[in-house]
Formats: C-alpha cells, sequence, structure tokens
C-alpha cells in the first residue's frame, strides 16, 4: 500500500508525512507552555521546557539520521534501572511522611512508575536488543520472532495506557484532597 504514495506529497519523508510529524511535537510545545502559565510557573521555568521541545520537533524532522548504537542502550538501559531505583527510595522516604488522605495518590503515583519502568524494559528489548531487536530484521525474519515483537509493542501500549492513568488518578487525588 504505500508503495502507492511513491512520487507524490504523501510519500514517507515527504511534505505532507513531514508536516503532520511536526504537529505533534508543535502542540506538545505549546500545550507545555500554557500549562505552565496556567500553573503560574515563572517565565524563567517556561524556556528550558521550550528548548528541549523544540530540540525534539528537531529530531523529528531527521528520522534517519540516528543509527543503531548498541553501547547506547547498555549504558541507558543501566541509567533506567539506577533511576528507577533512586526514584523506588525517595518515594518510599516520602511516602512515610505523608497524611493518610495523600498516601493513596502516592500509591498511584508509583504504580505509574512501575508501569513506565516496565516500557523502558520492553522498549530497549524491542530495539536495543543485539541478538533479535528491530534494528536486526533479517534475524527476525530468519528467527519467525515478528509475533513476539509485536507482543511487546501491544503490551507496551496497555502499561502507556496504565501508567497514565495512574499519573492521572494521582494528580487528580492529590486534587481532591487539596480542595
Amino acid at each position: 500500500m504505500p508503495e502507492h504514495f511513491e512520487g507524490t506529497v504523501w510519500e514517507a519523508f515527504g511534505p505532507i508525512f513531514m508536516a503532520m510529524s511536526l504537529l505533534a511535537p508543535a502542540g506538545i510545545l505549546m500545550i507545555a507552555i500554557g500549562t505552565l502559565l496556567l500553573g503560574d510557573s515563572v517565565k524563567s521555568h517556561i524556556w528550558p521546557y521550550s528548548i528541549g521541545i523544540v530540540l525534539m520537533v528537531f529530531s523529528f524532522l531527521f528520522p534517519g539520521t540516528l543509527g543503531y548504537y548498541p553501547i547506547l542502550f547498555g549504558i541507558g538501559g543501566f541509567l533506567i534501572v539506577m533511576f528507577f531505583l533512586a526514584v523506588l527510595w525517595y518515594w518510599s522516604q516520602n511516602h512515610r511522611t505523608l497524611e493518610e488522605r495523600a498516601k493513596l495518590a502516592s500509591l498511584y503515583q508509583l504504580r505509574s512508575h512501575i508501569f513506565f519502568f516496565l516500557i523502558a524494559l520492553l522498549m530497549c528489548t524491542l530495539l536495543g536488543n543485539p541478538f533479535s531487536g528491530l534494528y536486526f530484521s533479517e534475524r527476525v525474519i530468519q528467527q519467525d520472532s515478528l509475533p513476539f515483537h509485536y507482543s511487546f509493542g501491544t503490551k507496551a501500549m496497555v502499561y502507556f495506557v496504565l501508567a497514565m492513568f495512574f499519573t492521572f488518578l494521582s494528580h487528580y487525588k492529590r486534587a481532591r484532597i487539596r480542595s
């Protein structure tokens, strides 16, 4: 089906594709700045977010420029585990000091952290695995492991939904406590 679009404005990495790729990051930039302003954030806090999101937008402009760097996945995976353990440590220290009404919001927050960590594990396995990661498509086809990899994508989507749901519940419960 995608071959029908080759040579038209609709082709992959053509003008329409690139414009559509920029809509989400540009929209996030505007939403993030609006959220910071609504939250009475100091203007000096807006610029670091803006710069980060602008860099993200530029990364969408050049999707094929980054290669596969196994060391990046190794170092990144190690850092993810270390940061996750640090988050658990500080979460447990903070959770003990909370009043009873705030503990439920904190528990929802912990659940979201766990699901985000599980997503990170899935993505590292799916993309960074030097034995059967998607970068090595010939191995995936040879080993007939495409269904296995698709299942990781499905799990990641479910975990993203759960992680964002528990993040939402955490913020919702905190807001209800304050009011």
